[in-house]
């Protein structure tokens, strides 16, 4: 598995699983099924994908880490944090329609929870 950096005009896209790593190391955006970045930002993305072990192809050249290679590690946490991202966007957009009494309500709510998880560690 690599993730496959593609030049697009003045920018670099990834597509599909591989958004999920860039998302996960970069906080770049996912829209539709791709991220892109400037290209001005390849040598970090490059310096970041070596030091954490994952093969990537760039301009036609492959990177392997062969057994080292952590793709499907990062893959997976790629995966998990956007999914929190998005359930915490969902959770945000319901709080957003509620009147200012319950929303109150319910943020007392989860501050207590927080305090009675953040206390027990």
């Amino acid at each position: 598995m690599f993730i496959v950096l593609r030049k697009v005009g003045g920018f670099y896209h990834v597509f599909d699983e591989d958004s999920y790593i860039l998302n996960c190391l970069f906080n770049y955006k996912i829209v539709g099924n791709r991220v892109g970045f400037p290209i001005s930002a390849i040598n970090k993305v490059i310096n970041v994908l070596e030091e954490k072990k994952i093969n990537y192809e760039l301009d036609g050249k492959k990177i392997n880490f062969k057994k080292k290679n952590n793709y499907a590690k990062f893959l997976e946490k790629g995966r998990v944090k956007y999914n929190f991202k998005m359930d915490i966007e969902r959770i945000y957009d319901n709080l957003d329609k509620l009147n200012s009494k319950d929303l109150k309500e319910i943020l007392n709510f989860i501050e207590r929870k927080l305090d009675e998880r953040l206390s027990n560690n």
